[in-house]
């Protein structure tokens, strides 16, 4: 394995080293536990000395009886001058250390001698260690001692011998285990999970390589071996205690241990100072993740059931004195005392989604549904609903609709109109997420239609709410508004905040589509968003601050739309809203696009991508950004139709306006980059119909710039904006100019190109800036086929700011490592996974030619790359 956080020490060893050519030894204790990497490490400080000395190991083994003086004798085999103490017969210990002092000191190179292990010695060798190490100022000898800091039964031996040193003549040298960033990186280099590892591993060096070699969610047989060897040797009292501790993820508090065992305490004194077992705020556990693990693996189901009924039972005693809510569901489950699962697990996920931790609180939920037996359909119908909302938070949107219909069908079943009206409004937004509009739009209109002649009540507003929602998305301007009117001053007469703040939300963002009631709509999101997180709703405050993100990008706002996003999806990451985190973040790849940072929207995009289980609101976008930078790059021609085939179908399924133009426009600039004609004409007239109902904005400018540029077809009846205006040389400057203002390289070189020669120029050369390498191309092809001449060749030597040729993201990357962040940190900032930073940082290494963070950072401030 890569010797990895130990430099200190080799440095350490190698300074004793050179000190022997003042003629004065020194004694270095290396210690650490089972595979922590003491003999890794030793190998590594005699492969950089090896041309310089003598090296001599003598090694203990873990015998039942150990062999007298093993280490020294091994070290006869090899010294020069030690013969004799193969053949003669030394009786007496005194004289023996004294003749090999005496061989020692006669030495005139450098001598290295190292023992191994001696937490498996004999007396004698403790005794001899003692000898040499009171003597060893007086020899050109560094003596390297190793042993492990747990289960040494002499222990008391090693720490007598160290009692008798002088202070200045040995070093303790402890080596502690990995750290997790380090062990974190190793992970990610293999594409696993590093947090993982590092937690059933503790950093251990051995266990770490064992895991990553062999990853499973077992335990590699190398390392049971390992820790089976222990655990076979200790007594019958203790292994019991082990095992009850093994079945205890968490730990378990001494006064449990007490009250099963009085003993207990004591029998683990032992384990405790070998370091197998911690005590930390008096709970006791093992130390290593994998030594529970291996022992829970050998316990039998039926011995394993019985101990956590022990347990479970301890917990349930004082429940209401600790609330240890989440043990007794662990242990109920594993004792298979499904009634306690049934009784506690749903408030464990109540809990658990107050304090934001709706995945946690799904599985409580799950956990609960599936350990129930009876029929009684109360209960399950909550535990369904329950069960399916926290499903929609966390992106599991199939899981919800499948759950959330069986509780519909209870409702339905008992004739509950607040409750089916509830569920049918729930479908509609779960058959939202999922891409769906029809069957959106029919739940959400069942869902009125149940409580038409019903009077005013929460579930009522909610069905109002709902179909305002609905109408926003779909670009409805004024049905939105008269549902959402309808929902707030319902809301308001209940006195209900929760649906206020969804209602507010709705005709807030309705309203800001139109310039004349912009700003009173972004007061209506900021109030909803306010309501929302004054009262800790949740996916309302998620909302809030989706939609005021979203308009900012659709209305070019980027600066404040970009801080909202991150606040935004701090908020949701914190509370494990993944279904709101992953929309967010979807649009954050598309403000990345527009701005010209492409190399961070390509990565945000690709790690979404990976995930085939998003619903299609939120691929879309992703599949959308993702294909028309590989399109301006020139790269994959068959990836770029492929995605934005799967984007096309997805968008018409939703029947909105906001994933219909996006797709049509980027594939309206595939036909004119390309010259293919791919659109069918009657998908064409119905992305025409939907966007004509609109007529305004930057996205119903952008479609009709592409759809000329494409097809020379105009779009009747739209209000062009000024962005867009190129009919004459002034207008075109007016509009570059404002593209730059909102800061648009790609649509200010797009309209620059459509003005004079030199405009034409200037275009090309900021689209070469970009490395839109296609683009590039078909505007030279134009500029020749125009008789244009002098079309420059590449980006001027005055313009390049860049000499490593980095691009935008690993500068972003460079700037970050600058900063001295951490892979994980850094891939945390730009929402994009470690591996994919680790990518960037071998291709800076690379075009920097270094090959530390370090010199990264110091060659980017040498060459001006940052400051």
């Amino acid at each position: 394995m890569e010797l990895i956080e130990r430099d200190g020490f080799i440095s350490l060893l190698e300074d004793k080293y050179r000190q022997l050519s003042g003629g004065e030894g020194h004694t270095v204790f290396v210690n650490g536990e089972a595979g922590i990497g003491k003999t890794t490490l030793l190998k590594e400080f005699r492969r950089q000395i090896e041309n310089d000395s003598n090296v001599f190991i003598g090694t203990c083994d873990a015998l039942f009886t150990p062999r007298p003086l093993a280490p020294l004798y091994d070290i006869a085999w090899q010294m020069p001058g030690t013969e004799w103490m193969q053949q003669d017969d030394v009786s007496k210990r005194g004289e023996l250390f004294t003749r090999f002092y005496q061989v020692l000191k006669s030495r005139k190179e450098k001598t290295v001698i190292i023992f191994e292990d001696i937490h498996w010695a004999d007396e004698a060798s403790f005794d001899f260690i003692k000898f040499l190490a009171r003597r060893i100022n007086t020899l050109q000898c560094l003596f390297i001692i190793t042993h492990r800091n747990d289960e040494c039964p002499s222990i008391q031996l090693l720490r007598n011998v160290m009692g008798q040193l002088a202070p200045d003549t040995f070093t303790r040298m402890p080596l502690p285990p990995l750290s997790k960033q380090s062990v974190e990186k190793l992970a990610d280099e293999r594409g696993y999970k590093g947090e993982d590892v590092y937690s059933i591993s503790g950093g251990n060096p051995f266990y770490v390589n064992e895991i990553l070699a062999w990853y499973s969610h077992g335990v590699p047989a190398n390392i049971k071996d390992s820790i089976l060897s222990i655990y076979n040797q200790v007594e019958e009292h203790l292994k019991e205690l082990w095992a009850i501790l093994s079945i205890v993820p968490t730990g378990l508090e001494t006064k449990y241990l007490r009250q099963m065992d009085e003993s207990s305490m004591q029998s683990f004194e032992n384990c405790f100072s070998s370091g197998i077992l911690v005590l930390k705020e008096n709970v006791v556990s093992f130390k290593h993740e994998l030594y529970r693990r291996t022992i829970e693996e050998t316990l039998s189901p039926l011995k394993r059931m019985a101990l956590n009924k022990k347990i479970l039972g301890l917990f349930l005693q004082q429940f209401e004195e600790n609330n240890e809510i989440e043990r007794i569901v662990h242990h109920a489950k594993n004792a298979s005392e499904y009634d306690v699962v049934v009784k506690y697990a749903p408030i464990a996920a109540k809990q658990a989604a107050s304090l934001g931790a709706h995945t946690e609180a799904a599985k409580l939920y799950l956990t609960a549904v599936e350990y129930y037996q009876g029929n009684d359909k109360e209960l399950l119908v909550q535990l369904y609903e329950a069960y399916a909302y926290e499903c929609y938070l966390t992106n599991q949107t199939k899981e919800a609709i499948v759950y959330n219909n069986k509780a519909f069908t209870i409702w339905k079943e008992k004739g509950e109109l607040l409750h089916v009206a509830d569920s049918l409004r729930f479908l509609s937004r779960l058959w939202w997420f999922e891409g769906n509009r029809k069957q959106a739009e029919y739940y959400a209109k069942e869902a009125v239609t149940v409580l038409e002649n019903e009077p005013e009540s929460a579930a009522k507003a909610m069905a109002f709410s709902n179909m305002a929602q609905l109408e926003m998305l779909g670009d409805h301007i004024d049905e939105c508004i008269f549902w959402g009117e309808k929902a707030i001053a319902m809301a308001k007469e209940l006195n209900n905040e929760e649906i206020l703040s969804h209602a507010l939300n709705n005709v807030g963002t309705v309203q800001m589509t139109l310039p004349e009631t912009r700003e009173s709509g972004r007061e209506m999101l900021k109030e909803s968003l306010s309501i929302a997180l004054k009262n800790d709703y949740q996916e309302h405050a998620a909302r809030a601050y989706t939609n005021l993100c979203c308009a900012g990008i659709l209305y070019k706002e980027y600066s404040a739309a970009l801080k909202l996003m991150e606040e935004g999806i701090q908020y949701c990451d914190d509370r494990d809203l993944n279904s709101w985190k992953a929309y967010m973040t979807s649009w954050l790849a598309r403000l990345y696009l527009e701005t010209g940072k492409w190399d961070s929207a390509f990565d945000i995009a690709n790690t979404i991508l990976r995930n085939e289980n998003h619903p299609s609101i939120i691929r879309i976008s992703v599949l959308v950004a993702t294909a028309l930078i590989k399109l301006r790059r020139g790269e994959d021609d068959e990836a770029v139709f492929t995605y934005l085939s799967e984007a096309k179908a997805k968008a018409f399924e939703t029947m909105e306006l906001q994933r219909i133009q996006p797709v049509i426009t980027a594939l309206l600039e595939y036909e004119w980059l390309t010259g293919k004609a791919i659109i069918e004409n009657n998908e064409l007239q119905k992305a025409i119909d939907v966007i004509e109902h609109t007529k305004k904005g930057f996205g119903v400018n952008a479609f009709s710039f592409w759809l000329f540029k494409a097809r020379k077809k105009k779009l009747p009846a739209i209000e062009m904006l000024d962005e867009y205006q190129y009919q004459n040389k002034n207008a075109i400057k007016n509009a570059a100019t404002a593209w730059r203002h909102l800061g648009c390289p790609y649509e200010e070189a797009l309209i620059l190109f459509e003005g004079t020669n030199t405009d034409k120029k200037e275009a090309l050369e900021m689209m070469q800036k970009q490395g839109a390498v296609a683009i590039v191309n078909k505007m030279k092809q134009l500029m020749r086929n125009e008789g244009i001449k002098d079309i420059p060749r590449g980006i001027r030597k005055s313009t390049q700011s860049n000499p490593a040729h980095l691009t935008e993201r690993e500068m972003g990357i460079l700037q970050l490592l600058h900063e001295g962040m951490q892979n994980k940190e850094i891939a945390d900032k730009l929402f994009i996974s470690p591996k994919t930073v680790d990518h960037h940082i071998s291709s800076i290494f690379f075009k920097l030619d270094v090959n530390t963070r370090s010199k990264a950072a110091k060659e980017a401030v040498k060459l001006g790359i940052i400051k």
